[in-house]
């Protein structure tokens, strides 16, 4: 990926040269927002979003007749940042000015489903249909099927737009990878390990310098039960960019090996990394830390903030664990409701359930939802999976008690 990342930096700085030349040039413009998109996609620097970003805007302020590809960037741009609503405006806009390009609806569908719009990202995705395979189009249709609870569909969408991508010469080595990464991604949530192994691992040799592979490989160990290999990948990953919620994973190795001084380290460097976040705290980051009983008033505090203008399922979820990590399990299982709502095959979603269900005293829907989880994923986590059975064990032997 080293090669991809110079012959970025050499395509940046010839454009540079182009804008000088002409400060009012909008393909520069454009071209250069695109390119700091790409860099931020290989290099984990989130501080090209911005560049971005602000290259698109300079680009659309001059022109937006015939700059589709810029309302794009500068609508990936706002979605890398978590401004989920602003870029479902610019998607909004660029859809109805190109209505013939697909991509632009299947761009907008996503955004629509990220913010909990099911009716309008529906209407987008059913549009799709005869376009499906397209690269840009099949990963987010698959993840609505997904959503959805089609797994088995939204599989063979990623697995031929994999083969696919693997044929296309003029394809980053970056976007090749991350299409390993994603079948790779609905395997492991779906309990196919070995599966995802061979795929993270083929990603890797495409682009060893991968942080989002680096940090797959990081969770796959770690639910496997090899921590020592679960903080070799981690490692190399947060030397790239620093993720928090890969800083947790590691913590969670370290103690697993009884390193518990060097847990410590990576608990509270994760902390810190969290705390100086802006806006409310990203989905993985705050489930680890309602799972380790931290910051739980904070975190339902920027849930619900959230929830204010982004109620997707996974937002609802949150809601319900933070709810129910505060005591408040009938609010919680009200929550659930909403983070179910759409059938979604999520083995995460079935044990909180569960385990709210189990707060309330519902010993039936508790064992019938946590033994949904096993089956969908039973190595869904590195610990929640064990909890679950010792839970099953526990209301099982209350039952027998009777």
């Amino acid at each position: 990926m080293s090669a991809d990342i110079d012959q970025r930096d050499t395509q940046i700085r010839v454009w540079k040269i182009a804008l000088a030349q002409d400060p009012k040039s909008a393909i520069a413009l454009g071209q250069l927002a695109a390119l700091y998109m790409q860099r931020a996609r290989e290099t984990g620097d989130d501080h090209n979003y911005i560049d971005a970003e602000q290259y698109a805007r300079r680009s659309l302020a001059l022109r937006t007749n015939r700059n589709g590809p810029t309302f794009v960037t500068l609508a990936a741009a706002l979605v890398a940042q978590h401004r989920f609503a602003e870029a479902e405006s610019v998607a909004t806009d660029v859809a109805a000015f190109y209505p013939d390009v697909p991509q632009y609806r299947a761009q907008l569908g996503e955004i629509q489903m990220e913010l909990g719009h099911y009716d309008a990202a529906r209407r987008s995705f059913d549009s799709l249909y005869t376009v499906r395979t397209h690269l840009s189009i099949a990963p987010r249709l698959a993840r609505w099927k997904e959503v959805n609870g089609n797994v088995a569909g939204a599989r063979k969408l990623l697995a031929d737009a994999l083969a696919d991508a693997k044929t296309r010469r003029d394809l980053p080595t970056e976007q090749v990878a991350w299409f390993h990464l994603r079948l790779g991604d609905i395997d492991m949530r779906n309990g196919r390990m070995r599966r995802a192994r061979g795929l993270f691992e083929e990603g890797l040799k495409l682009a060893p310098d991968d942080y989002r592979l680096l940090d797959a490989m990081a969770r796959l160990e770690a639910v496997e039960g090899n921590p020592k290999k679960a903080i070799e990948y981690g490692e190399r990953g947060i030397g790239i960019k620093l993720d928090p919620a890969t800083l947790g994973l590691l913590g969670d190795a370290y103690l697993a090996i009884g390193d518990k001084a060097r847990a410590n380290e990576y608990f509270k460097t994760m902390e810190v990394a969290v705390a100086g976040q802006p806006g409310a705290y990203h989905r993985a980051w705050s489930l680890f830390l309602l799972d380790h009983n931290l910051r739980v008033a904070e975190v339902l505090t920027n849930v619900q903030r959230e929830l204010e203008t982004r109620n997707d399922i996974y937002g609802y979820d949150l809601l319900a664990w933070a709810l129910h990590k505060e005591h408040r399990d009938m609010e919680a299982r009200a929550a659930m409701t909403q983070a179910r709502k759409l059938g979604t095959r999520d083995a995460m979603l079935f044990y909180h359930e569960g385990m709210i269900d189990r707060a309330i005293g519902d010993s039936n829907r508790a064992r019938y939802f946590l033994n949904q989880a096993l089956e969908i994923n039973d190595k869904f986590d590195a610990a929640h999976p064990r909890e679950i059975k010792a839970t099953l064990d526990s209301l099982n032997d209350g039952v027998s008690a009777r």
